[in-house]
């Protein structure tokens, strides 16, 4: 995930992936949620809002929301 962040705030973000259509689907969602909120309100999403969000992924998608989320940590952090 590449943020820029104004303000303390995501002004814009954007991702790349080569994995799967629910990672991507994933991403894209955690994308469309925090952009525009705080560095701090972003830091609050779970991957279980990913999940709640797609009203439960299937077993074997699930670690794609985990996924998603610690990487969006993981560039909040880093930024």
């Amino acid at each position: 995930m590449y943020l820029a962040i104004k303000d303390e705030r995501i002004s814009d973000i954007k991702f790349m992936t080569d994995g799967c259509g629910a990672t991507a689907a994933c991403a894209s969602y955690v994308a469309r949620v925090v952009k525009g909120k705080t560095i701090a309100e972003a830091l609050l999403m779970k991957p279980e809002d990913v999940d709640s969000y797609f009203e439960g992924l299937l077993l074997e998608s699930k670690h794609c929301a985990k996924l998603t989320v610690d990487t969006l940590r993981a560039a909040l952090i880093l930024s």
